[in-house]
């Protein structure tokens, strides 16, 4: 039998197993790849729940309200408020918000669509707010179609019960309590009112006290036709 002596001998492949020191090396390198890209994770996380609006909660009519001075007295709350709910001021959207009674059942600004509104952010220990509440509460009572939201930002319950005896404010006397409403309407002072057409559109606003002549002239861009009349021309 001939041997070709070019022919190589076959070699067997060898496998070489990693040094323990490069197995540390490379086990560290991924933990802290880990450990580096958990805040990062997190953010996103917490970003992407920022973004998702919760569920609206179950409205009931402004009818179903209580009786009598600040109608039960709701807090405000922006639960089940789209996120990107921003305020852009007159000609825009009034921004929504909730205002919720103790046992949990209330509305939406939004669900007030169809009738004029007026937000009134005020606070007792307000002067101008002592002037004009009387024109505030005399139209409210008079304009059938006109909802008053007379928004106290953060006080205490029993001085604002006070001064709704004082004033026999009958009108839902909403609760901001930690100032959530306040700075979504971006109110730099008190008082300050927002008037809001059938459309929920903000019409006009008004930073300071209202004369009776100033307020009847805003209401009537908001009320409709046949109440203007209605509205007191006082001087």
């Amino acid at each position: 039998m001939n041997h070709r002596h070019d022919e190589k001998p076959l070699q067997k492949t060898q496998r070489h197993s990693a040094s323990p020191v490069l197995v540390a090396s490379l086990s560290r390198r991924r933990f802290l790849t880990a450990i580096t890209a958990l805040p990062l994770a997190a953010a996103l996380s917490a970003c992407a729940g920022r973004n998702t609006p919760s569920e609206p909660l179950p409205s009931i009519t402004l009818d179903d309200f209580p009786t009598g001075l600040g109608r039960g007295y709701p807090i405000t709350s922006l639960e089940g408020v789209p996120r990107n709910n921003p305020y852009r001021g007159p000609g825009h959207p009034a921004p929504d918000f909730r205002i919720q009674l103790a046992d949990g059942s209330g509305l939406y600004l939004s669900d007030l669509r169809g009738r004029p509104v007026l937000i009134n952010f005020w606070a007792t220990w307000c002067g101008p707010c002592r002037l004009e509440m009387p024109d505030i509460v005399h139209q409210s009572n008079t304009q059938r179609d006109l909802v008053v939201l007379a928004v106290n930002v953060q006080e205490e319950l029993p001085p604002v019960e006070a001064f709704a005896a004082d004033f026999g404010m009958t009108m839902p006397i909403p609760l901001d309590t930690n100032g959530q409403v306040r700075d979504l309407y971006a109110v730099r002072g008190m008082p300050t009112s927002v008037f809001i057409n059938r459309d929920g559109v903000i019409q006009s606003v008004w930073a300071g006290a209202l004369s009776p002549r100033k307020l009847s002239e805003l209401l009537a861009e908001i009320l409709p036709q046949a109440q203007r009349l209605l509205a007191p021309a006082h001087l």
